[in-house]
């Protein structure tokens, strides 16, 4: 069990600093290319307006905020009662390690991990998180959609390499959505992903554990069918889970328009501004690497140089950049330790 801990930490502290330093190269990498000093980011960030910088510091806060009140919604509509400060501390475990494992993978396992800790069933859990990821993933597929409609232009504006990454994002986004779908509703996927997983275990030599999860399995997915069949009733809560993502994912794109006007940036822009921000994003789940650094950066410049002069474009690069993705890390990061501390004194006072 020890062997298990310490290996699951080592993982965690190799997937960090991978991060760490994916994300040293790729913003000295901006820097140099934009030939933006330090001194003179320092100087563009204390030109910024402060109306500007507040909004995009609320439009950070806000990505952070509605997720955690969609899972808190998803979570009362199953009769367990979490509070507003629970729901924001499952969001940034989420946030936090989504943005340093590939593929976002380890975002929902510590969302999940807050979520049991607080009493909620692990099956529960589980129907909450995959329901709150298909509608996160739709809310991204219709903004792309609509966007696609009423600016087809601004993706042939893109070079042909972020044409390919905008395009190879929409599918993973639309097969995803299907998966997602699937094992919130076809049980037997989940069950043989389950039996799986228990014959992995067997030739790991780890008997006890597999016949534990087989034991189990039947009366788990039970239980699990009855969450989805639970939350599928409740249409007001579906319409209302969705809405909030949808607020989730405009207030990430508010933070790049709120730079840009900050910047002293022309309004007649935002609206191609918003939808260039909005082929980045499904541009940016094209690839697997934590936070999609690179492939983000790389198509937010390839998109904002098609608006603007190279130097503002990579100052807007930069600033937006910083804060929803860099600024919102490391908050999200402080929150899920100061979340994990109260959780840890919480349990010994039960004890």
């Amino acid at each position: 069990m020890n062997t298990n801990k310490s290996s699951t930490y080592g993982n965690k502290i190799i997937w960090f600093v991978a991060a760490l330093l994916l994300a040293v190269l790729t913003i000295t990498a901006v820097l140099k290319g934009g030939g933006v000093s330090p001194g003179e980011l320092a100087t563009d960030i204390r030109n910024l307006s402060i109306p500007g910088l507040l909004l995009a510091v609320s439009g950070m806060f806000g990505f952070i905020f509605f997720e955690g009140m969609a899972l808190t919604v998803i979570v009362h509509s199953l009769g367990y009662p979490a509070k507003h400060r629970q729901g924001f501390v499952y969001s940034a475990a989420d946030i936090y390690f989504s943005a340093i494992t590939p593929s976002a993978s380890g975002g929902q396992p510590a969302s999940a991990l807050f979520m049991i800790r607080d009493g909620i069933p692990t099956t529960a859990v589980m129907a909450a998180l995959l329901l709150n990821l298909i509608m996160y993933t739709m809310v991204i597929i219709t903004i792309g959609l609509f966007t696609i409609l009423l600016f087809p232009k601004i993706f042939f504006r893109f070079s042909l390499p972020g044409r390919l990454f905008i395009l190879i994002g929409i599918l993973t986004l639309a097969g995803l959505a299907v998966v997602f779908y699937l094992l919130l509703r076809r049980q037997k996927l989940l069950k043989g992903l389950a039996l799986g997983m228990a014959s992995l275990l067997d030739r790991l030599h780890c008997h006890q554990l597999a016949d534990r999860i087989r034991h189990k399995l039947d009366h788990a997915l039970d239980e699990y069918g009855q969450c989805v069949d639970l939350l599928f009733d409740k249409k007001h809560m579906l319409l209302k889970a969705y809405l909030l993502n949808l607020c989730q994912r405009l207030s990430q794109l508010l933070v790049t328009l709120a730079v840009f006007c900050a910047m002293g940036g022309s309004r007649s822009v935002l609206p191609e501004l918003f939808a260039t921000q909005v082929y980045v994003v499904l541009g940016s789940n094209s690839m697997p690497v934590p936070g999609a650094m690179g492939v983000a950066d790389y198509l937010m410049l390839n998109g904002y140089m098609a608006l603007m002069t190279k130097t503002n474009a990579y100052q807007l690069e930069i600033l937006s950049r910083g804060i929803s993705f860099y600024v919102c890390m490391i908050f999200s990061m402080i929150t899920t330790g100061i979340g994990y501390l109260l959780l840890r004194k919480q349990n010994r006072r039960r004890k």
